[in-house]
């Protein structure tokens, strides 16, 4: 439909049915190497709640959930918060996702915002871990996953 110039159309979608969110399951999570807690943080300017890590300089944090529902898709985010660290140290932050004996890397850099990343699963229980790492201190990663049907 067009009124006065202006071209007006409608898109109707369904939306996703949501098995598990981790954010949900945060107090089900093992935390090795490092402290994880669950934020309201600011990434790429806007605000995003999600599992926030600050690993030690090139070391490794490890979130992980030992018997998360999925379904047929995982379906997550990772960025870098607050705008002054992303200022102050330049490098990118690094989350691995272990999933079924295979790791995917996403990396997000300092001006990527909220990076998607989405795997495709098996339904049913699963160990899923969460693997977060920089090179330089300080570095504040954020991620949220949600397995979906």
């Amino acid at each position: 439909m067009e009124i006065d110039g202006v071209t007006v159309r409608r898109f109707e979608q369904t939306p996703v049915a949501i098995v598990a969110d981790v954010r949900d399951h945060f107090a089900e999570a093992r935390v090795q190497g490092g402290h994880a807690t669950l934020e309201l943080a600011e990434v790429g300017f806007a605000p995003h709640r999600c599992i926030q890590v600050v690993p030690p300089a090139g070391r490794a944090v490890r979130v992980e959930f030992p018997s998360l529902s999925l379904g047929k898709e995982l379906v997550g985010y990772v960025g870098i918060a607050d705008v002054f660290t992303r200022r102050d140290v330049r490098s990118p932050g690094r989350l691995e996702v272990e999933l079924a004996g295979r790791r995917t890397v996403i990396d997000a850099g300092i001006d990527d915002g909220w990076v998607r990343f989405a795997l495709p699963t098996v339904p049913g229980p699963a160990k899923v871990a969460f693997i977060a790492s920089a090179r330089d201190p300080g570095r504040l990663v954020c991620f949220a996953a949600e397995a979906r049907l």
